[in-house]
């Protein structure tokens, strides 16, 4: 170990090509990398579901969930099955081993066991096999209207948040969007009972009447000399005005009668579910604007805001903006910042006060270096910027700058001692690295079996061992062989301030017979700017003696 660390010490050029190499490609990453809640994932777990209208529990339980479990019983990878019959639909919740690479062949598997299920009710709907999903709601819009409980209203209401749904998915950013509270569609036929009887018919002949012409079918395709022609049997209809227009009665005279003839078509809601959707206080529809697992949150809610924003509604309509979940992710990563630019101001002041200003600079230089090459490893990894990486990222903040601060403070030591810079960066790193290997080994023991935990909370949580070990790893390199290239040059006896009135002399000579006197000034400006940073050098200079005889006095007086 020794050979390689005097190897990167004298290939000063190497190790800072590294860093900066390795930092750019932080920020490239961190550019890139998705913004989220918390990371999603799929679950190894299947859904089975049958409809059957009108039967009890038990007789969904006997002819639907039991043969489901028979059908899918030797299919491998199969953990875990669950049965739900309740009136009317039947449920089968399959959860797969953890082990299943290939979770969409084993749902091929289930769906092709069931749909050869030959002996299902006769009144049973066709089964549903599909594997759960995670979506989560980025933020909701809500479209309000006058306050009017009329149907016509609600029909308008409806027609307005559907324009927004269909703009909403027109924006870059924004793939699924889906109206909620709404009620579904119907169109009601009422005929009075005295002009079925005139003409002799019943609910159920009228029912089966516009069922039948209510329909859109392929009628082949007819060759001529001419070529091919595509028949088709448009009558699908799926307005009430359309549907009042349907030929039901012919008269012995040849009179023929619509639907709208004979009775009132209109086009209404369900009505067999009651529900009362109220956007402040005044009647509403949200549309809920979930992310899939490839999109950006925050971009996301950026392109909503600016809709809703710009967006031009009919008169008496508004819209309403709630449930942005970018607000926890924008408020954990500005406490990453701001807890990051503590970090390094505390690191810098304290170290320059009781070190030197330079060894200072460097140390605290290893922290955007561990969490931006952190960044580089997680987005490779394949893992996205959120709640549970924040977290890890605030969890070993405090961590990152100690071995780096050792490693640090070693080499002053043997410095004071009358060794060279480059010895002292040497002995004093050799000295130090295997414990401070040790002490990172034991953060990363204590980390790294969150990496191997199974099922959804494995899943959930194992970004977290990821980041954390990153950036110890990144931060025991760094501090290793980064770090003692930069503390084993000494500094230019020259002060940072003669340098600069240096500079003015150098620069402004030959530019004096051009535009000598713009250059002059710039060169003015930047030598006043300089002052002030001088001085600090300076304060820290004079605080660093005075802290080493502090120190040194209470080590006489008191601790020995």
């Amino acid at each position: 170990m020794r050979s390689i660390l005097q190897w990167s010490v004298r290939n000063t050029p190497a190790m800072n090509t590294l860093m900066i190499a390795g930092m750019l490609l932080g920020i490239i990453t961190l550019m890139k990398m998705r913004r989220e809640v918390f990371p999603e994932f799929d679950l190894e777990i299947l859904l089975v579901s049958v409809p059957y209208p009108g039967a009890s529990p038990d007789e969904v339980e006997e002819g639907i969930c039991q043969k489901i479990e028979e059908a899918v019983r030797a299919i491998e990878g199969i953990k875990k099955q669950t049965s739900v019959a309740q009136e009317g639909a039947g449920f089968v919740v399959i959860e797969l081993e953890s082990s299943v690479r290939d979770v969409q062949k084993v749902l091929n598997e289930v769906r092709s066991e069931v749909d050869r299920i030959p002996s299902f009710p006769l009144f049973a709907e066709d089964p549903e096999v599909k594997q759960i999903t995670l979506r989560q709601p980025v933020i909701r819009v809500g479209v309000i209207g006058p306050d009017r409980t009329d149907p016509e209203s609600e029909l308008q209401l409806r027609a307005v948040a559907e324009r927004v749904r269909d703009d909403l998915l027109q924006q870059p950013a924004v793939s699924q969007a889906e109206i909620i509270g709404a009620r579904d569609f119907q169109i009601d036929i009422e005929i009075p009972e005295e002009t079925l009887r005139k003409h002799g018919l019943t609910l159920k002949q009228v029912a089966e009447i516009v069922r039948r012409e209510n329909i859109e079918l392929p009628g082949g395709t007819m060759r001529t000399d001419a070529g091919e022609v595509l028949l088709r049997g448009k009558n699908k209809r799926t307005l009430g005005e359309e549907i009042a227009e349907m030929p039901l009665v012919t008269t012995p005279e040849g009179v023929v009668l619509s639907v709208g003839d004979l009775g009132v078509v209109r086009d209404d809601f369900d009505d067999s579910i009651t529900s009362l959707s109220r956007i402040n206080g005044r009647p509403g529809l949200a549309i809920s604007v979930e992310r899939t697992s490839s999109e950006d949150l925050l971009a996301m809610v950026a392109d909503v805001r600016k809709y809703v924003a710009a967006s031009d509604l009919p008169p008496g309509y508004t819209m309403a903006v709630w449930g942005d979940r970018s607000v926890e992710v924008r408020d954990r990563l500005e406490m990453l910042a701001e807890n990051g630019v503590q970090g390094l101001i505390l690191v810098f002041v304290l170290l320059a006060i009781f070190l030197e200003i330079r060894l200072a600079f460097w140390v605290a230089l290893g922290i955007p270096v561990a969490l931006l090459g952190t960044c580089a490893v997680l987005y490779f990894a394949g893992h996205t910027l959120n709640m549970l990486t924040s977290f890890a990222f605030l969890m070993v903040l405090g961590i990152l700058v100690d071995d780096a601060i050792v490693v640090g403070e070693n080499v002053y030591d043997h410095r004071t001692r009358g060794k060279s810079f480059l010895q002292a960066a040497i002995d004093g790193t050799s000295e130090v690295l295997p414990s401070v290997a040790s002490s990172v080994a034991t953060t990363v023991v204590a980390f790294l079996p969150l990496m191997f935990v199974s099922g959804v909370m494995g899943k959930f949580i194992g970004v977290m061992p990821v980041a954390v070990i990153a950036a110890l790893l990144i931060s025991l390199a760094e501090a290793a062989f980064i770090l003692p290239c930069h503390l084993a040059h000494p500094p230019s006896g020259e002060s940072f301030l003669a340098r600069m009135q240096r500079w003015r002399g150098v620069m402004t000579k030959p530019l004096q017979l051009t535009a000598g006197n713009l250059l002059v000034a710039l060169a003015w400006v930047w030598t006043q700017l300089a002052y002030p940073l001088h001085r600090i050098g300076d304060f820290f200079a004079w605080s660093n003696g005075a802290s080493n005889a502090a120190l040194d006095a209470f080590s006489r007086r008191f601790y020995v």
